[in-house]
């Protein structure tokens, strides 16, 4: 474990309206990562909960900026307050700066004004004007022109308007997400596949620490015998704990990983198995290698800290959450009716589900 003289320091930089939290190694002087990018519009609050720091923004959507113990938890809280201060004063100092000015114009030409005010104004001579009598014209209807067509407004095509189903995350971005999330499952580093051969796919970010995770987890099983279901697990409830349990699962060969996964989600007296993965007795026929503690699995421990980092990039709101393979948010209500679930992928033409899963990365 690395001394407290060897750790990473938060740093926090504001430029414009974009916050970018990084973490710099103290002896190299260099960025080893970077944890998150802030649109500061959004109006967002820093807070500590259950030993992390929890960001929300103005319309209520949260999510937890990765520590790995409570004093990095309160450097980076430390790191942000001092940085949003910085950039609340330099704003004052801007405006006060600007009013200055205004007063230094305002004064400057005062004078010239006062002098432009007490210039004579010489009138020209008065002219007579006889007003000559007309009679009024009478109205020519053949050559009266038709009055002007009112131009329609262009009505905004609906692939312009951003889907209302509370995710932010913008519409150009997400036509490229089906790819970047279909290539991270084929490096079976970061997945849980339920099931594969499927026409259709879902790719669901879950916490076996989420309650609503726990109980969705029956439904995505019965999907998964009719469309593929991969599952990007992330500690975004659960915290240190799911972190505990989800690292030895990853640690596993892929193919091993749906059993282990199986046993987070199977209601024991004590409560969710979290931290607790226990082996099926060879009896059931089942081989799984025992999984490595949490700390000896580094590949295990990087593939998690990618989730959870593409987890807030994303700015998926909260788990458990679905997307299609056309990078569609998946309502829970639709995943509980497979009938519903697929007329509701079919609305999306096929030719658009590829061009979409073709689009750059």
């Amino acid at each position: 474990m690395a001394s407290a003289s060897l750790r990473a320091l938060f740093s926090v930089d504001i430029q414009g309206d974009q916050l970018v939290v990084y973490q710099a190694d103290q002896a190299e002087g260099i960025v080893t990562r970077t944890i998150c990018t802030l649109d500061l519009r959004h109006q967002h609050s820093f807070y500590l909960s259950n030993d992390g720091v929890v960001c929300r923004d103005v319309q209520g959507f949260e999510f937890s900026l990765e520590t790995h113990d409570s004093d990095e938890t309160h450097e980076l809280l430390a790191a942000l307050s001092r940085a949003l201060l910085r950039h609340g004063r330099r704003k004052t100092q801007r405006r006060l700066m600007g009013v200055f000015v205004l007063l230094v114009v305002l004064c400057l030409g005062a004078p010239w004004l006062g002098r432009a005010l007490e210039w004579p104004v010489v009138m020209p001579a008065a002219q007579v004007i006889t007003p000559s009598v007309t009679s009024p014209p009478k109205p020519d209807l053949a050559k009266r022109s038709a009055p002007a067509p009112i131009a329609s407004e262009p009505r905004q095509s609906a692939a312009d308007v951003a889907p209302d189903d509370g995710w932010t995350l913008p519409r150009e971005v997400r036509a490229t997400l089906p790819q970047k999330l279909h290539n991270a499952a084929e490096r079976k580093l970061f997945t849980v596949d339920y099931s594969s051969g499927h026409a259709r796919t879902l790719y669901v970010f879950s916490d076996p620490g989420c309650p609503n995770c726990q109980r969705l987890e029956s439904s995505l099983n019965t999907l998964s015998d009719a469309f593929n279901v991969v599952v990007f697990p992330v500690p975004v409830i659960g915290k240190e704990k799911s972190i505990a349990a989800i690292t030895p699962v990853l640690c596993l060969p892929p193919e091993q990983r749906k059993t282990a996964w199986d046993r987070l989600f199977d209601a024991a007296p004590e409560g969710v198995n979290l931290g607790k993965p226990q082996l099926k007795p060879a009896s059931e026929g089942v081989e799984v290698k025992a999984a490595q503690p949490a700390g000896t699995c580094d590949v295990a421990e990087k593939a998690l800290g990618i989730n959870q980092t593409a987890y807030q990039a994303y700015r998926i709101p909260g788990t458990p959450w679905v997307i299609s393979d056309d990078g569609r948010y998946v309502p829970q209500t639709l995943l509980r009716d497979p009938i519903r679930l697929k007329a509701f992928l079919d609305e999306q033409p096929a030719r658009q589900v590829q061009e979409v899963s073709n689009a750059p990365q």
